[in-house]
């Protein structure tokens, strides 16, 4: 087959801040670099180049449309004003990037990513948001008569996640945007507690910063040592925490499904093999769909919604949560369940459950917020 050239070369900016080399070649097709593919979704190249030899990967399969391919091209630059001129280059077509996007967005809504690929399940969702945006206003304007730049619409309508915490009021106590813990916590309005349980379990994701004497004594701080925070690091606390001011932001970047596709917790998985010894043969399913919502657990047979609530769900937006409440208990029996309870508890709310009804099994002050999971205390 004969190697395509690339002819055309531009700098794309669909993200603020994230530049991407975009190309056309000699047949039209428009193409993003692998470098400029990989930063518009967030993910590592590395990963790119592993994601374009075996597309798409087992884990990805069930979101991935039939037939859809992810293949890196190599093509030769001519294009006088690229950096790259005369060299020969991977990219990837619009195409094959609009799998991605889709794939990994619906993956993120069905709790089906990776710890590890959850920011890149993030970044899809909001692309897609922009970007179907984003082809309706250059639409409608141009049926109108009016010239439209396509960059600056994308990025308008893209939201900036750490922009977005400024805008609900964040600020940085050390210099160069650097939070602190307690600038976290009176921000999410939690206990420092619960922010350093969640920077425990991400502490792969989230790199603390050793804040030197004289930063900590810059605003008045006495203490000996401490960590800060970028910005960026602030964003994936924010969004990945279920505080009230965490749900604001995640409906702000994804929309209704920000508040309900949350990666799912160890504890969550534990219940899983729990209850799917407890329910063979009961048609189980995991994150169902029950109008615009999903559930954690559903027992067909049983007409059965069960909710594993943790010591976030205190942040939930009560309006919201009765409005979904409502909805399942139209035809469904509704079991509230704290996952700390033991089996014996879950089974007498269970049994008392019939649609129409909501039953709560668990009081978070008793339970208390940091007291450890044990998989052999429910008694199996």
């Amino acid at each position: 087959m004969k190697q395509r050239k690339a002819v055309y070369y531009g700098q794309v900016e669909l993200i603020p801040s994230i530049i991407s080399d975009g190309y056309v070649l000699d047949d039209d097709t428009a193409v993003m670099s692998e470098r400029g593919t990989a930063d518009l979704l967030g993910m590592d190249q590395k990963t790119l180049k592993a994601v374009r030899g075996n597309w798409p990967p087992k884990t990805l399969e069930a979101f991935a449309d039939k037939g859809s391919a992810v293949r890196g091209n190599f093509v030769e630059v001519v294009a006088k004003n690229s950096p790259h001129c005369h060299r020969e280059i991977v990219v990837y077509t619009t195409i094959a990037i609009k799998s991605l996007i889709h794939t990994y967005a619906l993956a993120f809504i069905n709790d089906g990513l990776r710890k590890h690929q959850v920011h890149i399940g993030k970044r899809a969702v909001a692309l897609s948001i922009s970007l179907v945006q984003t082809a309706l206003d250059i639409a409608i304007k141009q049926a109108c008569g009016l010239s439209t730049n396509i960059q600056q619409t994308a990025q308008k309508n893209y939201i900036d996640a750490v922009k977005l915490i400024k805008d609900f009021g964040f600020t940085c106590s050390a210099p160069n945007d650097i939070a602190t813990k307690k600038d976290i916590t009176q921000f999410l309005k939690i206990p420092q507690s619960t922010l350093n349980s969640f920077l425990r379990k991400h502490q792969n994701e989230i790199q603390a910063i050793q804040l030197d004497s004289a930063t900590i004594r810059s605003f008045g701080s006495k203490a000996s040592r401490m960590n800060g925070y970028q910005l960026d690091d602030v964003t994936k606390i924010a969004l990945g925490m279920d505080s009230m001011i965490g749900i604001k932001l995640k409906k702000q970047v994804f929309g209704k499904i920000g508040s309900f596709a949350n990666p799912n917790t160890s504890v969550e998985v534990q219940w899983r093999e729990v209850l799917s010894n407890v329910f063979q043969g009961f048609d189980l399913h995991f994150n169902y769909p029950i109008g615009p919502y999903k559930v954690d657990f559903f027992v067909a047979q049983l007409m059965l919604v069960l909710e594993c609530n943790g010591y976030c769900h205190r942040y939930y937006d009560e309006t919201e949560e009765k409005v979904r409440e409502k909805l399942i208990i139209q035809k469904y029996s509704l079991v509230r369940f704290h996952h700390k309870i033991n089996l014996e508890t879950l089974f007498n709310g269970i049994l008392q459950a019939k649609p129409g009804k909501m039953i709560k099994l668990y009081d978070l002050e008793q339970l208390g917020q940091d007291m450890p999971f044990n998989i052999n205390s429910l008694n199996l």
